[in-house]
């Protein structure tokens, strides 16, 4: 009776221990695995904010697609604009090309700025003897962004300090068949140069070269001198 008794109570305390034995088991097996876990749910997160960005990034691509290729985004009548390369059907590259002052070139660049987002490739830029700058700019079309960068597209400072004639010399003139450059220096440094040249550190370009004498033109068509100095002539 007393042995009945025994085995009675071992068999609980056995069953007792088995429970505690697997449970433990258990918990060691979730320890051991719920950073294996933890890491799959991680990488299964980020896989969805990235897949979420990604058609985010493409439908504001598309919709900026579709701006670029209306014709009504920029109604200057000056400025003709059109996309020079696609890939699947998306516009990569986009060019703008016109004549205008250089108040309304800002204008249109902060406006296409605004609404695009737009990396430079190239740019050219000739200065017309009106005071017009004639401009053709190439861009790599971007995904937009919501906080982008605005860059400074323009050939010159739009307002640069007045002409003070200290700061140039005319050293001299040379001519070679029908072309006649000069060899000037502005603020020390020395530039040759000939009709239609700019000097971007200055905000001029150059609309004469004749013998003794250079002809600056300012953004607002005004016109400045540069003869060459006459012997003995310094600086007061």
């Amino acid at each position: 009776m007393f042995l009945s008794k025994y085995l009675k109570t071992n068999g609980v305390s056995l069953k007792n221990i088995n429970g505690s034995v697997v449970l433990l088991l258990l918990l060691l097996q979730v320890a051991v695995w719920y950073p294996f876990l933890s890491q799959a749910q991680d990488d299964l997160n980020r896989q969805s904010k990235l897949k979420a960005r990604a058609e985010n990034d493409w439908k504001k691509t598309q919709q900026q697609a579709n701006q670029l290729h209306d014709m009504r985004l920029l109604d200057e009548s000056w400025l003709q604009h059109r996309v020079e390369d696609t890939k699947n059907g998306v516009p990569t590259q986009w060019s703008i090309n016109g004549s205008a002052s250089l108040i309304e070139w800002q204008i249109v660049l902060e406006k296409i700025e605004t609404q695009f987002a737009l990396g430079l490739l190239a740019a050219s830029w000739q200065r017309e003897s009106n005071g017009y700058w004639q401009g053709h700019l190439l861009f790599a079309i971007k995904i937009p962004k919501a906080n982008r960068e605005y860059h400074d597209w323009l050939p010159t400072k739009l307002y640069m300090n007045r002409f003070e004639q200290k700061d140039w010399q005319l050293l001299s003139t040379m001519r070679i068949g029908d072309n006649t450059s000069a060899l000037v220096v502005y603020k020390n440094a020395r530039h040759w140069v000939s009709e239609g040249s700019w000097l971007p550190d200055a905000g001029l370009t150059v609309n004469d070269v004749s013998f003794d004498r250079v002809t600056l033109m300012a953004k607002d068509g005004s016109e400045q001198a540069l003869v060459v100095r006459k012997k003995g002539a310094q600086d007061e």
